[in-house]
Protein backbone atom coordinates (compact mmCIF):
# COMPACT_ATOMS: atom_id res chain seq x y z
CA UNK A 1 0.00 0.00 0.00
CA UNK A 2 2.48 2.68 0.79
CA UNK A 3 4.78 1.45 -1.98
CA UNK A 4 1.67 2.29 -4.17
CA UNK A 5 0.98 5.90 -2.75
CA UNK A 6 4.75 6.90 -3.06
CA UNK A 7 4.99 5.69 -6.59
CA UNK A 8 1.66 5.42 -8.36
CA UNK A 9 -0.42 7.99 -6.85
CA UNK A 10 2.36 10.83 -7.22
CA UNK A 11 0.72 11.11 -10.95
CA UNK A 12 -2.41 11.91 -8.93
CA UNK A 13 -0.63 14.64 -7.09
CA UNK A 14 0.17 16.47 -10.56
CA UNK A 15 -3.32 15.88 -12.09
CA UNK A 16 -5.35 17.43 -8.84
CA UNK A 17 -3.61 20.51 -8.39
CA UNK A 18 -5.13 21.51 -11.88
CA UNK A 19 -9.01 20.93 -11.68
CA UNK A 20 -11.66 22.17 -13.60
CA UNK A 21 -14.88 21.88 -16.15
CA UNK A 22 -13.52 23.02 -19.68
CA UNK A 23 -15.36 23.90 -22.41
CA UNK A 24 -14.73 21.32 -24.55
CA UNK A 25 -15.33 17.21 -24.54
CA UNK A 26 -13.99 17.33 -20.92
CA UNK A 27 -17.67 19.21 -19.72
CA UNK A 28 -19.17 16.22 -20.98
CA UNK A 29 -16.46 14.05 -18.76
CA UNK A 30 -17.44 15.98 -15.88
CA UNK A 31 -21.35 16.17 -16.20
CA UNK A 32 -21.20 11.93 -16.32
CA UNK A 33 -18.57 12.14 -13.05
CA UNK A 34 -20.83 14.33 -11.18
CA UNK A 35 -24.30 11.89 -12.10
CA UNK A 36 -21.80 9.39 -10.28
CA UNK A 37 -22.29 11.33 -6.57
CA UNK A 38 -24.69 10.90 -4.57
CA UNK A 39 -26.90 14.16 -3.72
CA UNK A 40 -25.74 14.13 -0.23
CA UNK A 41 -22.53 14.38 -0.87
CA UNK A 42 -20.95 17.11 2.14
CA UNK A 43 -17.98 18.23 -0.57
CA UNK A 44 -17.46 18.22 -4.19
CA UNK A 45 -14.52 19.79 -6.22
CA UNK A 46 -14.88 19.87 -9.97
CA UNK A 47 -11.89 19.50 -12.26
CA UNK A 48 -9.92 19.06 -15.56
CA UNK A 49 -6.25 19.39 -16.77
CA UNK A 50 -6.65 20.84 -20.01
CA UNK A 51 -7.53 23.93 -18.93
CA UNK A 52 -4.21 24.83 -16.46
CA UNK A 53 -1.81 22.80 -19.15
CA UNK A 54 -2.92 25.44 -21.53
CA UNK A 55 -2.17 28.17 -19.11
CA UNK A 56 1.10 26.51 -18.70
CA UNK A 57 2.34 26.80 -22.28
CA UNK A 58 1.21 22.76 -22.62
CA UNK A 59 -1.28 21.05 -24.74
CA UNK A 60 -3.78 18.37 -24.08
CA UNK A 61 -5.94 16.32 -26.64
CA UNK A 62 -7.45 14.64 -23.64
CA UNK A 63 -5.29 11.00 -23.63
CA UNK A 64 -1.87 12.57 -23.69
CA UNK A 65 -0.05 16.35 -22.50
CA UNK A 66 2.57 18.12 -24.08
CA UNK A 67 4.16 20.10 -21.15
CA UNK A 68 6.26 22.66 -22.26
CA UNK A 69 9.84 22.49 -22.77
CA UNK A 70 11.03 24.20 -19.78
CA UNK A 71 8.35 21.69 -17.47
CA UNK A 72 9.47 18.16 -19.39
CA UNK A 73 12.68 19.26 -18.29
CA UNK A 74 12.20 19.97 -14.76
CA UNK A 75 10.90 16.76 -14.34
CA UNK A 76 13.19 14.82 -15.72
CA UNK A 77 15.86 16.43 -14.20
CA UNK A 78 14.51 16.83 -10.40
CA UNK A 79 16.60 16.06 -7.21
CA UNK A 80 13.42 15.42 -5.31
CA UNK A 81 11.66 12.56 -7.68
CA UNK A 82 13.30 9.69 -8.16
CA UNK A 83 13.38 8.22 -11.49
CA UNK A 84 10.31 5.66 -10.86
CA UNK A 85 7.82 8.85 -9.90
CA UNK A 86 9.47 10.94 -12.60
CA UNK A 87 8.61 7.73 -14.86
CA UNK A 88 4.91 7.48 -13.58
CA UNK A 89 4.73 11.15 -14.36
CA UNK A 90 5.65 11.13 -17.95
CA UNK A 91 3.69 8.22 -18.64
CA UNK A 92 0.31 9.77 -17.36
CA UNK A 93 1.40 12.47 -19.74
CA UNK A 94 2.17 10.75 -22.48
CA UNK A 95 -0.95 8.71 -22.51
CA UNK A 96 0.69 5.23 -21.48
CA UNK A 97 -1.56 4.66 -18.21
CA UNK A 98 -4.80 4.70 -20.15
CA UNK A 99 -5.78 7.82 -18.02
CA UNK A 100 -8.32 10.19 -19.65
CA UNK A 101 -6.95 13.27 -18.94
CA UNK A 102 -10.48 15.36 -18.86
CA UNK A 103 -12.72 15.66 -15.87
CA UNK A 104 -11.75 14.34 -12.20
CA UNK A 105 -14.64 14.80 -9.38
CA UNK A 106 -13.25 15.38 -5.54
CA UNK A 107 -16.52 14.53 -3.47
CA UNK A 108 -16.70 13.47 0.08
CA UNK A 109 -19.92 11.07 1.21
CA UNK A 110 -19.70 7.83 2.72
CA UNK A 111 -16.09 7.78 2.03
CA UNK A 112 -13.93 10.34 0.23
CA UNK A 113 -12.92 9.80 -3.28
CA UNK A 114 -11.33 10.96 -6.46
CA UNK A 115 -12.90 9.62 -9.57
CA UNK A 116 -11.89 10.12 -13.05
CA UNK A 117 -12.55 8.26 -16.61
CA UNK A 118 -9.95 5.59 -18.22
CA UNK A 119 -9.63 5.72 -22.25
CA UNK A 120 -8.21 2.06 -21.33
CA UNK A 121 -9.03 0.41 -18.59
CA UNK A 122 -6.89 -2.88 -19.39
CA UNK A 123 -3.58 -0.23 -20.10
CA UNK A 124 -4.42 0.93 -17.31
CA UNK A 125 -4.51 -2.50 -14.91
CA UNK A 126 -1.54 -3.51 -16.85
CA UNK A 127 0.66 -0.33 -15.70
CA UNK A 128 -0.61 -0.07 -11.96
CA UNK A 129 0.43 -3.56 -11.77
CA UNK A 130 3.42 -3.26 -13.68
CA UNK A 131 4.59 -0.50 -11.33
CA UNK A 132 3.74 -2.25 -7.68
CA UNK A 133 4.82 -6.06 -8.68
CA UNK A 134 4.43 -6.92 -5.26
CA UNK A 135 0.87 -6.23 -4.93
CA UNK A 136 -2.21 -7.72 -6.74
CA UNK A 137 -5.53 -6.71 -8.20
CA UNK A 138 -8.12 -8.47 -6.81
CA UNK A 139 -11.54 -8.93 -7.99
CA UNK A 140 -14.43 -7.64 -6.12
CA UNK A 141 -18.07 -7.14 -6.55
CA UNK A 142 -17.79 -7.06 -10.53
CA UNK A 143 -14.75 -4.46 -10.00
CA UNK A 144 -11.04 -4.60 -9.35
CA UNK A 145 -9.32 -3.08 -6.46
CA UNK A 146 -5.66 -2.92 -5.61
CA UNK A 147 -4.85 -0.96 -2.49
CA UNK A 148 -6.75 2.37 -2.33
CA UNK A 149 -7.80 2.11 -6.31
CA UNK A 150 -10.88 0.78 -7.56
CA UNK A 151 -12.32 0.15 -11.11
CA UNK A 152 -15.70 -0.34 -12.52
CA UNK A 153 -15.91 -0.41 -15.84
CA UNK A 154 -14.05 3.15 -17.69
CA UNK A 155 -14.33 4.87 -14.08
CA UNK A 156 -11.66 4.96 -11.55
CA UNK A 157 -11.76 5.62 -7.61
CA UNK A 158 -8.70 6.62 -5.85
CA UNK A 159 -10.69 6.28 -2.03
CA UNK A 160 -8.69 8.80 0.36
CA UNK A 161 -10.36 7.35 3.58
CA UNK A 162 -9.95 3.84 4.07
CA UNK A 163 -10.27 1.57 0.96
CA UNK A 164 -12.83 1.54 -2.02
CA UNK A 165 -16.00 -0.55 -0.92
CA UNK A 166 -16.82 -1.42 -4.97
CA UNK A 167 -20.66 -2.51 -4.20
CA UNK A 168 -20.86 1.62 -3.00
CA UNK A 169 -19.33 2.52 -6.44
CA UNK A 170 -21.79 0.45 -8.74
CA UNK A 171 -24.75 1.77 -6.88
CA UNK A 172 -23.54 5.32 -7.44
CA UNK A 173 -22.97 4.31 -11.29
CA UNK A 174 -26.67 3.54 -11.17
CA UNK A 175 -27.98 6.55 -9.68
CA UNK A 176 -30.89 8.66 -11.55
CA UNK A 177 -30.71 12.34 -11.75
CA UNK A 178 -32.96 13.10 -8.27
CA UNK A 179 -30.10 10.68 -6.49
CA UNK A 180 -27.18 12.15 -7.86
CA UNK A 181 -25.53 15.61 -7.55
CA UNK A 182 -26.79 17.30 -10.38
CA UNK A 183 -30.41 17.48 -8.66
CA UNK A 184 -28.45 19.32 -5.69
CA UNK A 185 -28.89 23.69 -5.79
CA UNK A 186 -25.13 23.79 -5.58
CA UNK A 187 -24.21 21.53 -8.63
CA UNK A 188 -24.69 25.14 -10.86
CA UNK A 189 -21.88 26.48 -8.55
CA UNK A 190 -19.54 24.12 -10.36
CA UNK A 191 -20.14 24.65 -13.72
CA UNK A 192 -17.70 27.68 -14.77
CA UNK A 193 -15.61 26.95 -17.48
CA UNK A 194 -13.26 30.03 -17.03
CA UNK A 195 -11.56 28.42 -13.77
CA UNK A 196 -8.91 25.93 -12.51
CA UNK A 197 -10.95 24.43 -9.84
CA UNK A 198 -14.53 25.36 -9.02
CA UNK A 199 -15.67 23.45 -5.36
CA UNK A 200 -18.70 23.82 -2.97
CA UNK A 201 -18.73 22.38 0.51
CA UNK A 202 -22.30 21.97 2.35
CA UNK A 203 -21.52 23.60 5.89
CA UNK A 204 -23.64 21.87 7.93
CA UNK A 205 -23.10 18.46 6.41
CA UNK A 206 -19.20 19.00 6.64
CA UNK A 207 -19.27 20.18 10.51
CA UNK A 208 -21.63 17.10 11.37
CA UNK A 209 -18.25 14.56 10.81
CA UNK A 210 -15.88 16.91 13.03
CA UNK A 211 -14.99 16.73 16.60
CA UNK A 212 -16.91 19.43 18.87
CA UNK A 213 -19.39 19.81 15.75
CA UNK A 214 -21.67 21.38 18.15
CA UNK A 215 -19.78 24.27 19.37
CA UNK A 216 -18.90 24.94 15.78
CA UNK A 217 -22.98 25.11 14.23
CA UNK A 218 -22.94 27.75 17.27
CA UNK A 219 -19.84 29.94 16.66
CA UNK A 220 -21.34 30.13 12.76
CA UNK A 221 -24.37 31.16 13.91
CA UNK A 222 -22.65 33.81 15.79
CA UNK A 223 -20.81 35.15 12.96
CA UNK A 224 -23.19 34.07 9.65
CA UNK A 225 -27.05 34.10 9.29
CA UNK A 226 -27.82 30.82 7.99
CA UNK A 227 -24.18 29.96 6.84
CA UNK A 228 -25.01 26.90 4.69
CA UNK A 229 -22.54 26.33 2.08
CA UNK A 230 -18.89 27.48 1.19
CA UNK A 231 -17.98 28.20 -2.49
CA UNK A 232 -15.60 29.13 -4.59
CA UNK A 233 -12.67 28.52 -7.08
CA UNK A 234 -9.13 27.98 -8.05
CA UNK A 235 -7.57 30.49 -11.08
CA UNK A 236 -4.43 30.23 -13.20
CA UNK A 237 -3.47 33.88 -14.65
CA UNK A 238 -0.01 33.91 -16.26
CA UNK A 239 2.10 32.78 -13.61
CA UNK A 240 0.12 33.77 -10.74
CA UNK A 241 -2.71 31.27 -8.40
CA UNK A 242 -5.70 32.80 -7.59
CA UNK A 243 -8.44 31.76 -5.29
CA UNK A 244 -11.80 32.95 -3.77
CA UNK A 245 -14.72 31.33 -1.69
CA UNK A 246 -18.14 33.14 -0.52
CA UNK A 247 -19.87 31.62 2.32
CA UNK A 248 -23.64 31.22 1.05
CA UNK A 249 -27.13 30.78 2.69
CA UNK A 250 -29.90 28.14 2.10
CA UNK A 251 -30.64 30.33 -0.73
CA UNK A 252 -27.31 30.33 -2.54
CA UNK A 253 -27.06 33.98 -1.81
CA UNK A 254 -24.26 35.33 0.14
CA UNK A 255 -24.88 35.31 3.74
CA UNK A 256 -25.36 37.45 5.98
CA UNK A 257 -22.45 38.60 8.11
CA UNK A 258 -23.61 39.81 11.85
CA UNK A 259 -20.12 40.70 12.75
CA UNK A 260 -19.78 44.67 12.36
CA UNK A 261 -16.52 44.90 10.01
CA UNK A 262 -14.37 47.75 9.38
CA UNK A 263 -12.09 48.12 6.10
CA UNK A 264 -7.90 48.41 6.95
CA UNK A 265 -6.70 52.08 7.01
CA UNK A 266 -4.00 51.61 4.23
CA UNK A 267 -2.11 54.57 6.04
CA UNK A 268 -1.58 52.56 8.91
CA UNK A 269 -0.03 49.79 7.04
CA UNK A 270 2.45 52.35 5.28
CA UNK A 271 3.11 54.01 8.65
CA UNK A 272 5.08 50.91 9.56
CA UNK A 273 8.68 50.43 9.10
CA UNK A 274 10.09 50.59 5.50
CA UNK A 275 9.62 46.55 4.81
CA UNK A 276 9.26 42.83 6.30
CA UNK A 277 8.85 39.34 5.43
CA UNK A 278 5.36 39.45 6.24
CA UNK A 279 2.41 42.05 6.75
CA UNK A 280 -0.71 42.05 8.53
CA UNK A 281 -3.75 44.04 9.42
CA UNK A 282 -7.29 44.10 10.32
CA UNK A 283 -9.69 46.92 11.04
CA UNK A 284 -11.19 46.76 14.37
CA UNK A 285 -14.29 49.06 15.08
CA UNK A 286 -15.47 49.88 18.21
CA UNK A 287 -19.03 47.66 17.47
CA UNK A 288 -16.26 44.75 17.09
CA UNK A 289 -14.83 45.30 20.18
CA UNK A 290 -18.41 45.10 22.13
CA UNK A 291 -19.46 42.50 20.25
CA UNK A 292 -16.77 40.24 21.29
CA UNK A 293 -16.90 41.68 25.35
CA UNK A 294 -20.57 40.48 24.77
CA UNK A 295 -19.88 37.12 23.58
CA UNK A 296 -16.91 36.73 25.98
CA UNK A 297 -18.72 37.55 28.66
CA UNK A 298 -21.23 34.94 28.34
CA UNK A 299 -18.87 32.30 27.53
CA UNK A 300 -16.40 33.53 30.63
CA UNK A 301 -18.81 34.94 32.59
CA UNK A 302 -16.92 37.47 35.32
CA UNK A 303 -13.08 36.53 34.03
CA UNK A 304 -13.96 38.86 31.00
CA UNK A 305 -13.88 41.80 32.70
CA UNK A 306 -10.28 42.06 31.88
CA UNK A 307 -10.30 41.49 28.40
CA UNK A 308 -13.39 43.32 27.17
CA UNK A 309 -11.03 46.36 28.85
CA UNK A 310 -8.41 45.84 27.77
CA UNK A 311 -9.74 45.25 23.71
CA UNK A 312 -11.97 48.26 24.22
CA UNK A 313 -8.77 50.67 23.74
CA UNK A 314 -8.38 49.46 20.03
CA UNK A 315 -10.22 51.79 17.77
CA UNK A 316 -9.45 51.36 13.77
CA UNK A 317 -7.02 49.87 12.27
CA UNK A 318 -3.82 46.95 13.87
CA UNK A 319 -1.11 46.53 11.53
CA UNK A 320 1.83 44.54 12.05
CA UNK A 321 5.67 43.73 10.21
CA UNK A 322 7.71 40.79 10.76
CA UNK A 323 10.67 39.02 9.56
CA UNK A 324 10.62 35.56 8.29
CA UNK A 325 11.65 33.96 11.64
CA UNK A 326 8.69 36.26 13.33
CA UNK A 327 11.36 37.26 15.94
CA UNK A 328 11.46 41.07 14.52
CA UNK A 329 8.39 42.30 14.97
CA UNK A 330 6.72 46.00 14.87
CA UNK A 331 2.91 46.75 15.44
CA UNK A 332 0.67 49.68 14.72
CA UNK A 333 -2.46 50.25 16.72
CA UNK A 334 -4.81 52.59 16.13
CA UNK A 335 -6.80 53.50 19.23
CA UNK A 336 -9.63 55.63 21.39
CA UNK A 337 -6.55 57.47 23.60
CA UNK A 338 -8.10 55.66 26.78
CA UNK A 339 -6.67 52.97 28.87
CA UNK A 340 -3.25 53.36 27.41
CA UNK A 341 -1.93 51.25 30.49
CA UNK A 342 -3.55 48.21 30.83
CA UNK A 343 -3.36 47.77 26.76
CA UNK A 344 0.46 47.95 26.84
CA UNK A 345 0.60 45.59 29.99
CA UNK A 346 -1.02 42.95 28.36
CA UNK A 347 1.25 43.22 24.83
CA UNK A 348 4.07 43.12 26.87
CA UNK A 349 2.75 40.29 29.20
CA UNK A 350 1.91 38.09 26.23
CA UNK A 351 3.89 38.75 23.50
CA UNK A 352 7.13 41.00 25.06
CA UNK A 353 6.50 43.57 23.04
CA UNK A 354 7.83 47.12 24.51
CA UNK A 355 4.83 50.04 23.66
CA UNK A 356 5.27 53.75 23.35
CA UNK A 357 2.21 56.30 21.99
CA UNK A 358 2.07 59.08 19.63
CA UNK A 359 -1.70 60.57 20.22
CA UNK A 360 -4.04 58.10 19.74
CA UNK A 361 -0.90 55.26 17.52
CA UNK A 362 0.43 52.93 20.26
CA UNK A 363 3.81 51.25 18.46
CA UNK A 364 4.78 47.83 20.12
CA UNK A 365 8.39 46.26 19.10
CA UNK A 366 9.83 43.04 19.60
CA UNK A 367 13.26 42.43 18.67
CA UNK A 368 15.36 44.62 16.51
CA UNK A 369 12.83 47.73 15.37
CA UNK A 370 15.10 48.37 12.39
CA UNK A 371 14.75 45.09 10.66
CA UNK A 372 13.68 44.87 7.10
CA UNK A 373 12.40 42.29 4.64
CA UNK A 374 11.29 41.35 0.63
CA UNK A 375 7.52 42.98 1.45
CA UNK A 376 7.11 46.95 1.68
CA UNK A 377 4.97 48.60 3.42
CA UNK A 378 3.80 50.32 0.32
CA UNK A 379 2.78 47.69 -1.21
CA UNK A 380 1.39 45.67 1.60
CA UNK A 381 -0.85 48.39 1.67
CA UNK A 382 -1.82 48.78 -1.89
CA UNK A 383 -3.00 44.69 -1.60
CA UNK A 384 -4.59 45.06 1.79
CA UNK A 385 -7.00 48.47 1.13
CA UNK A 386 -10.19 47.68 0.80
CA UNK A 387 -9.86 44.36 2.83
CA UNK A 388 -11.56 43.51 6.71
CA UNK A 389 -8.14 41.33 7.33
CA UNK A 390 -5.44 40.58 5.70
CA UNK A 391 -1.97 39.34 5.56
CA UNK A 392 0.81 39.56 2.23
CA UNK A 393 3.85 37.37 3.37
CA UNK A 394 7.05 36.16 1.42
CA UNK A 395 7.78 32.20 1.90
CA UNK A 396 5.97 32.09 4.85
CA UNK A 397 3.01 30.90 3.68
CA UNK A 398 4.25 29.30 1.11
CA UNK A 399 7.83 28.73 0.28
CA UNK A 400 9.02 30.89 -2.48
CA UNK A 401 5.96 32.30 -3.21
CA UNK A 402 4.75 35.69 -2.35
CA UNK A 403 0.83 35.35 -0.76
CA UNK A 404 -1.91 37.55 -0.18
CA UNK A 405 -4.98 36.31 1.63
CA UNK A 406 -7.94 39.05 2.51
CA UNK A 407 -11.52 38.77 3.54
CA UNK A 408 -12.96 41.33 2.24
CA UNK A 409 -17.02 42.76 2.97
CA UNK A 410 -18.95 42.56 -0.10
CA UNK A 411 -22.87 42.81 -0.19
CA UNK A 412 -23.56 42.51 3.24
CA UNK A 413 -21.44 39.16 3.51
CA UNK A 414 -17.39 38.02 3.15
CA UNK A 415 -15.50 37.11 0.85
CA UNK A 416 -12.08 35.48 0.86
CA UNK A 417 -9.40 35.73 -1.41
CA UNK A 418 -6.09 34.18 -2.10
CA UNK A 419 -3.43 35.39 -4.36
CA UNK A 420 0.06 33.57 -4.74
CA UNK A 421 2.19 35.20 -6.87
CA UNK A 422 4.43 33.30 -9.05
CA UNK A 423 2.40 30.62 -7.55
CA UNK A 424 2.73 28.24 -11.05
CA UNK A 425 6.55 27.97 -11.08
CA UNK A 426 6.98 27.67 -7.24
CA UNK A 427 4.31 24.97 -7.53
CA UNK A 428 6.85 23.16 -10.50
CA UNK A 429 9.82 23.89 -8.52
CA UNK A 430 8.38 22.65 -5.37
CA UNK A 431 7.30 19.03 -6.68
CA UNK A 432 10.57 18.88 -8.81
CA UNK A 433 13.28 20.19 -6.91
Amino acid sequence: MKKLSYKFLAIFVLLIVAVSCSKSESGNDAEFLLRTVPADASSVALCNLSYIVDRLGGDTDGSTIKLSKEHTKAIKESQALNENVKKNILDAFEGKTGLALNAFVYFSAARTYVTGLLNDPEKFIAYAQEQNPSLQWRDEDGGKVLGPLAIVGNQFWICTTGTPDVEQLKYYQQLNDKQSYVSSDAASLLSDAEKAITFVADVKKSIAFLPNSTYLRIGSSLIFNDMSYVAGYVEVEKKNIMASATVLNSDMKPAELLLPVEKIDASVVKSLGESGDAIAAMGVSQKLVKKISDVAGTAMGQGSEILSGVLQAIDGTVAARANSSLDDVEAKVQTNGKDFADFANMLNSLWGLTVSRDGNILTAVRGNKDFKGSITSQKAADKLKGAWIGVMSDGILVRDVVTVARLVPEKKSLRLDIEAEGGVDALITAITK
